[in-house]
């Protein structure tokens, strides 16, 4: 199979431009922002569920980060996330997230489902992930003495808010050289109570398009036992302006040891993230630590992320299925 891609290019980038048209209408019906992560691309599928179980290996893995330590209920979010390549071709897997913000707590359980199909050297993806969203209150919001016992919106947010949501991704792996993934958190979003749908009657047209995407290479360095693997991440989230990522890590003595860095950038923020990891035999640690350049950070020492892996197991190198290739008869010599 001859793949043109230039022409995957081409398409890629109208994908992310028909994206980018959308901007933030009404908070008040836009869905709440994804989960923020800067590990995501160390571990793709926290965001694009077409990256489930992609290289093969099966984990689990648990996240937790702490964003502007040191101030007075800063956010503060946990992820539990299975990421399976149970058979050939397929990836399943699924987030346990949880998050509190002050008064303000949001849980999120999420399934991926993910087709792997191989063209030559390159693997193709396609994922789906339905997700239960809810946020609410802590109780504690009643005791506030600003807070009026006849606000209804108050009231009705301590019981929480429910949502089901859909996201779609894409993801393409060339040669084991370059990669590209594109997804769209909450493409499709609906409430599953009364109360939660008047605050998205408007529509699914009515909200801001979310999106991610992730592009990057690997060059591999065999005389220093290293793997430099920059990318460039941009996304959309809500009404939060558009903003892009630019990482690079070095794995090193064999993917035994990580280092690297994020420059983050947008028409608000700029942040700088320091990143370093281990391995050791299954497990893998990684440490990151943010700093942001607004006059926020005047007021918090930074964001923390630690994420902890376990490598359950890997499929053998034929996971990805292709075309078989016509069998030739070999002559043999009679006697």
């Amino acid at each position: 199979m001859k793949i043109n891609f230039k022409n995957i290019g081409i398409a890629a980038l109208f994908v992310l431009s028909a994206i980018t048209r959308y901007s933030a209408q009404d908070y008040a019906v836009a869905l709440k922002t994804p989960a923020v992560y800067n590990h995501y691309h160390l571990n793709p599928f926290l965001v694009n569920p077409a990256a489930t179980g992609a290289d093969g290996v099966s984990t689990i893995l648990l996240n937790y980060r702490d964003q502007w330590a040191g101030f007075p209920n800063s956010p503060k979010g946990f992820t539990l996330g299975i990421n399976g390549a149970p058979v050939n071709n397929m990836g399943i897997g699924g987030l346990i997230y949880s998050e509190n913000y002050g008064v303000a707590n949001r849980f999120i359980g999420q399934g991926n489902y993910a087709y792997h199909f191989k063209a030559g050297s390159n693997v193709f993806s396609l994922g789906l992930a339905g997700s239960y969203i809810q946020y609410s209150l802590d109780n504690d919001v009643i005791t506030d003495p600003q807070h009026q016992g006849t606000d209804p919106t108050i009231n009705e947010a301590l019981n929480g808010e429910k949502y089901f949501a859909a996201d779609l991704g894409f993801n393409v792996d060339i040669a084991q050289k370059y990669f590209l993934g594109v997804s769209i958190p909450h493409i499709v979003e609906t409430a599953l109570d009364n109360k939660s749908s008047s605050t998205s009657n408007t529509g699914n047209a009515d909200r801001p398009v979310n999106f991610f995407a992730l592009l990057g290479a690997r060059f591999k360095l065999p005389d220093y036992r290293m793997v430099l693997e920059p990318s460039v991440g941009l996304k959309k989230i809500s009404d939060v302006p558009f903003g892009t990522d630019v990482n690079i890590i070095a794995k090193m003595l064999d993917e035994k040891l990580f280092g690297g860095f994020t420059y983050s950038f947008g028409p608000s923020s700029h942040r700088l993230v320091f990143l370093g990891g281990v391995r050791l035999d299954k497990f893998k640690f990684f440490y990151s630590y943010d700093q942001s350049y607004a006059d926020f950070q005047g007021y918090n020492n930074g964001s923390h992320e630690l994420t902890l892996s376990v490598d359950l197991y890997k499929l053998k190198p034929k996971m990805m299925k292709q075309e078989p290739m016509p069998e030739t008869a070999t002559p043999t010599m009679e006697k």
